[in-house]
């Protein structure tokens, strides 16, 4: 069947829990063709540590569904366990997963997991010690069987200040805490910053321009971005060579339409 990233997300059950029942939306980012780039990638990397270890080479398949579906293993353990069927609600409650806006609309969240320091750290930012020994959000089975009540009664709380006082007295206390950036802010971000995002390099066509930079670091062989995006085709030949191919070999994979010199949809060189 044709492969799309919402078609990935939805029929996996990734998007179940992503998006509401009564309002179902389709979300702005392509997590199922992400997730299969990753998925296939350690494929690729555990078989090349195979073939070091026994020269055998080996096919790695993965799949937009067969990677969504794994990617939520965590939801499904549960669901092979309880017989529920999970929703987006359930992991913001079984978490202590909360979003607040302050008085200027601006959104941050909580992630309060499970220690009883974060939650006495919060009660306390809030000004609401007492909580601590509140029936309703004295343990963590009440605070999740009464969630929708903590939500009612904090919010209001949150939108009397800012956003960045709000943050600065929560990470005083320890407490899981974060804005909820839009790209503009994140690149301001201090700590993003000390990864050196965004790097910038020299493209051929479209002049100098800026990627995210990688995901890991690596002490013995750091990782760099030193080239831009290819050009379509651009490293054809070069590949080709490499893999043994002559000229006469390559004039000859063009001419019988092996590799091509222009590009439709869905297919590249």
């Amino acid at each position: 069947m044709p492969g799309y990233d919402t078609v990935g997300q939805a029929r996996s059950g990734l998007l179940s829990l992503l998006t509401d029942p009564g309002k179902p939306q389709g979300m702005r980012i392509s997590f199922s063709d992400h997730l299969t780039g990753m998925y296939a990638c350690y494929g690729v990397l555990g078989a090349l540590m195979n073939r070091m270890l026994t020269g055998d080479g080996q096919h790695v398949e993965s799949s937009l569904l067969r990677a969504s579906v794994s990617f939520v293993s965590e939801n499904a353990a549960r669901y092979f366990e309880t017989g529920h069927v999970p929703r987006r609600k359930h992991r913001t409650t079984t978490a202590g997963v909360f979003a607040f806006e302050d008085r200027d609309g601006l959104p941050f969240v909580l992630h309060m997991s499970s220690p009883d320091k974060f939650w006495l750290g919060l009660f306390d930012v809030v000004g609401k010690p007492e909580w601590a020994q509140d029936a309703r959000f004295n343990n963590r089975k009440v605070r999740v069987e009464n969630y929708d009540a903590l939500v009612e009664e904090l919010q209001p709380i949150f939108r009397s200040g800012g956003r960045d006082d709000w943050l600065r007295r929560l990470t005083e206390k320890d407490v899981p805490a974060a804005p909820i950036n839009t790209l503009d802010e994140v690149f301001a971000d201090p700590q993003v910053r000390e990864y050196d995002f965004p790097i910038e390099i020299e493209h051929p066509k479209m002049g100098k321009m800026k990627l995210v930079g990688n995901a890991v670091d690596m002490s013995r062989t750091p990782p760099s971005i030193d080239r831009p995006p290819p050009v379509l085709g651009e490293h054809t030949e070069e590949i080709l060579t490499s893999l043994g191919y002559d000229g006469v070999a390559i004039a000859s994979l063009r001419d019988h339409g092996v590799i091509r010199s222009s590009w439709s949809y869905g297919v590249m060189e």
